[in-house]
């Protein structure tokens, strides 16, 4: 038997996470993806699987024998389409962090797959720092981290957002409105590691900067969390235009001292320099370049308009 059909049977039956379920996605009998697997391992001289009546479990051999396992199925994929005139199609692996890449990413996701129907995205929603080989990722998606000073990767530019103060009216009215940075001193905020308060909030305006340090009633790792106990009047938060954009349009939140600037943050794409001219990587990264433009198009008059 073919030893890529064995590496592709062992990476179904990982992803599977049984002998049995795979066997089904492949329309096999369990008894054969077992003996497929069985020489597999004997050829390569150790376990990859350990099997009880009750569990599967992947060795530390078959872990690092899978990652190898889909980056070869996937260069093999990709090498087999070559010659076809749709050439945007195969699977496109991203790593996104979880809030961005619910409110940035998947809404654009249905457009570009009904643009090219030979395309199958498999979008992971993960707040953590993601090795694109040994993760076997095509593009990580990076929000306020630099990106790394080696020439085997490639950083795109995708889109430069900034961060507002907002709060909600009932808040405002119980509380009073801050005119100043320094008036912050005196609330509650909501904070997050991107928009940490813990610190101090430091604000720009005409050249001068100056720190603020609310009362931190509130800390969580997600945006929407704190998003929604500021909708719900808890505190001022800082947070992400894009993530508050429709509020501040509804006018359940308000941006808090307009005129200052919170900062900008920018999101990249990074993939490995060999994949620079992979047509799925390009069509995914253009397409969410073109979608950020015009999204984020005159979005600080908007926010001052709406304060």
């Amino acid at each position: 038997m073919d030893l890529l059909e064995k590496m592709a049977t062992f990476a179904r039956v990982v992803d599977a996470g049984s002998f049995s379920a795979a066997a089904k996605q492949l329309r096999i009998s369990a008894a054969a993806v077992s003996r497929q697997i069985a020489t597999l391992e004997e050829s390569i001289g150790t376990p990859l699987l350990l099997r009880t009546t009750r569990k599967m479990t992947v060795t530390d051999a078959g872990r690092a024998y899978y990652e190898r396992c889909v980056r070869i199925l996937r260069d093999v994929e990709s090498a087999q389409s070559i010659g076809r005139e749709e050439g945007v199609t195969g699977l496109l692996t991203v790593s996104a962090p979880v809030s961005f890449g619910l409110a940035c990413v998947v809404p654009y996701m249905g457009a570009l797959m009904h643009e090219h129907p030979g395309l199958r995205v498999d979008l992971r929603l993960e707040d953590r720092f993601v090795d694109l080989i040994a993760d076997a990722v095509d593009v990580a998606l990076r929000v306020g981290r630099e990106p790394p000073s080696s020439t085997g990767f490639i950083a795109h530019t995708l889109v430069t957002y900034e961060r507002v103060l907002v709060a909600s009216p009932a808040y405002l009215k119980k509380h009073g409105e801050p005119k100043t940075p320094e008036a912050l001193g005196k609330h509650d905020a909501l904070s997050h590691p991107a928009g940490n308060a813990q610190d101090g909030w430091l604000l720009w305006r005409d050249g001068g900067e100056v720190r603020a340090r609310p009362n931190v009633v509130f800390r969580c790792n997600a945006p929407f969390a704190v998003r929604q106990l500021a909708l719900e009047g808890t505190g001022i938060a800082q947070l992400p235009h894009w993530l508050v954009m429709d509020d501040l349009r509804q006018r359940t939140l308000r941006v808090v001292l307009p005129r200052w600037l919170c900062g900008s943050v920018t999101a990249t794409a990074l993939l490995r320099a060999e994949h620079r001219k992979n047509p799925r990587v390009r069509a995914f990264v253009d397409h969410l370049r073109a979608a950020f433009a015009k999204q984020t198009k005159n979005t600080m008059s908007h926010i001052i308009d709406t304060a």
